[in-house]
C-alpha cells in the first residue's frame, strides 16, 4: 500500500486542476487500498480494517518524528513520512481487530495438523 501511495505521489500533473484531482486521489486512496490488503490477508473483519486503517495512518502521520534530522536526503525523508504511517497504521489496525474479534485466519498447515478439513 505504501508503495502504491508513493507511486501516486509521482504521478505527472499538467495544471492546477489535475493537481487537485491528484491530491483528492492521494487522500482517498488508502481506503480501497487498505480494504484490498485486508481482504488479501484474509483478516477476520476485513471491512472494518479497511475503513479504520486510514484513520490510524493519519494518526501516525501526526505522531511520527521529523525524519529530516535523521536522513540527509529530502526525498527519502518524504518517502519515510508516507510509508511509515501506511505500514504502521495498517498493521496496528489489523492487530487490534484480530484481538477484538478473537480469531485469525488459519493457515492450511495448522488446520491440517489439527485434523480439520481444508476446503
Amino acid at each position: 500500500m505504501a508503495f502504491l501511495l508513493l507511486l501516486l505521489l509521482h504521478w505527472p500533473t499538467r495544471d492546477s486542476d489535475s493537481e487537485l484531482k491528484l491530491a483528492m486521489a492521494f487522500a482517498l486512496a488508502p481506503f480501497p487500498l487498505s480494504m484490498v490488503a485486508a481482504l488479501l490477508a484474509r483478516l477476520p473483519a476485513w471491512p472494518v480494517v479497511g475503513l479504520v486503517a486510514p484513520f490510524a495512518m493519519l494518526t501516525v502521520v501526526f505522531i511520527q518524528p521529523d525524519y529530516d534530522s535523521w536522513v540527509p536526503d529530502g526525498n527519502l525523508s518524504l518517502y519515510l513520512s508516507i510509508a511509515v504511517p501506511a505500514a504502521t497504521g495498517f498493521m496496528l489496525t489489523a492487530l487490534l481487530c484480530a484481538l477484538l474479534f478473537g480469531k485469525t485466519a488459519g493457515s492450511p498447515a495448522v488446520d491440517a495438523a489439527k485434523g480439520d478439513t481444508v476446503v
